[in-house]
């Protein structure tokens, strides 16, 4: 949860910084137009400089923002788009030096555009915050990217509010009289900490959330014995998205044969 939220501010000031950048791009262009002195001149790179320098400080925030949100919600998306865009604006940097650079870099910004609206329209459909929502849809649109940034930005406050408040489930212990379904606790990073009662010792062969095909990357122990077992699996969640307090069901295969059942509750 912790991480989720900080993700979520790390994405609400990049969502600033790319504004204030905009705001004073605008000005300098208002003064380019306006004055044409050699000291004025100066002094509009100087601001260039400030506004690129502020961009690209926003979207590196914005861009570590993306990836600690992965482990609740697939932004791969936005964390390559926030490459491109970078990469499409340190070309246009270059592009009074080198003019062809304009041409590359223009389009790598409204590619870099598109797939970070893509993926805040994901994060508003993700906890039902529509204006999120309206957000990355003015990004996509990339000339109206900046009020869409804006509006990111308030509304990120309201994303966070919704993760905080979101209802859970209390915890599911199924522990019949025969004790033959286990229970724990799946995290949103793929960590496991399971309750399972075995017949008699052996070896665990496999471990799977049934349903799904993800990899168990580590099991341990690697053993159980007669009665109660602790055991801890990390699973490669990918591809997915959970639901926060929904049951899952855990399979363990035994080298006996014998097939352990628990029942999960998905947590952030």
């Amino acid at each position: 949860m912790e991480s989720s939220i900080q993700a979520l501010k790390n994405i609400k000031t990049g969502s600033l910084y790319y504004f204030l950048a905009i705001i004073i791009a605008l000005v300098t262009e208002v003064v380019i137009l306006r004055e044409n002195s050699l000291a004025n001149s100066f002094f509009v790179l100087i601001f260039e400089l400030v506004a690129y320098g502020i961009l690209l400080i926003g979207f590196s925030r914005m861009r570590t923002g993306f990836f600690q949100l992965s482990k609740t919600i697939n932004t791969y998306i936005g964390t390559t788009g926030v490459n491109i865009f970078i990469i499409g604006i340190v070309a246009l940097l270059f592009g009074a030096i080198l003019p062809i650079l304009i041409y590359i870099g223009g389009p790598l910004v409204f590619i870099g555009d598109v797939m970070i609206g893509y993926t805040i329209y994901k994060i508003g459909q993700r906890f039902q915050v529509n204006t999120e929502k309206i957000a990355g849809i003015l990004v996509m649109i990339s000339i109206t990217s900046f009020i869409g940034y804006i509006i990111s930005y308030f509304a990120s406050d309201e994303v966070m509010r919704k993760m905080l408040q979101a209802p859970r489930e209390e915890k599911l212990l199924i522990v019949p009289s025969d004790k033959s379904i286990g229970y724990g606790i799946l995290k949103s990073n793929g960590d496991a900490n399971v309750v399972v009662y075995s017949k008699e010792s052996s070896e665990i062969i496999s471990a799977q959330i049934m349903g799904y095909n993800f990899q168990a990357l580590q099991i341990n122990p690697k053993t159980v014995m007669a009665g109660e077992n602790r055991i801890y699996i990390k699973f490669a969640l990918s591809g997915v998205t959970f639901v926060p307090g929904n049951i899952y069901n855990l399979e363990i295969l035994l080298a006996n044969s014998e097939k352990l059942l628990a029942s999960l509750v998905y947590e952030l």
